[in-house]
């Protein structure tokens, strides 16, 4: 097991949100390597991430300058995925943590099992 993540070694990990996971990667927490991609919550176009990159810079990665080129390079090569681009509903729920060994162990924001009591 790995201790900084308690994930197996081999895995591959998913993470759940841009800024806690490039955060934890900057701190040397998740070794970049194994991360497979990243399924964010957040809905930047193109012409809009230079201003996310500066905001997450000024609060989440502000101790971590090299938060950036590892958030641009992951970008770059297709690596963050942005599900509430195409549905502003639909997007990935980190209560239970934010990485994930497999796509199915996600919990989506508009899951109908998840939302039961809203009936």
């Amino acid at each position: 097991m790995n201790k900084k993540t308690n994930f197996q070694e081999e895995s591959c990990m998913i993470g759940l949100s841009v800024s806690f996971c490039i955060r934890e990667i900057a701190e040397g927490r998740v070794d970049l390597s194994k991360v497979d991609k990243i399924v964010a919550g957040t809905v930047a176009v193109p012409d809009q991430i230079d201003r996310l990159v500066t905001a997450y810079n000024e609060s989440y990665w502000r101790r971590f300058p090299e938060a950036e080129k590892i958030f641009r390079d992951l970008y770059a090569a297709g690596k963050i995925e942005q599900p509430r681009l195409k549905d502003d509903q639909h997007f990935p729920m980190i209560a239970g943590g934010h990485w994930v060994e497999s796509e199915d162990q996600i919990v989506w924001s508009d899951d109908p099992s998840r939302n039961t009591w809203r009936k």
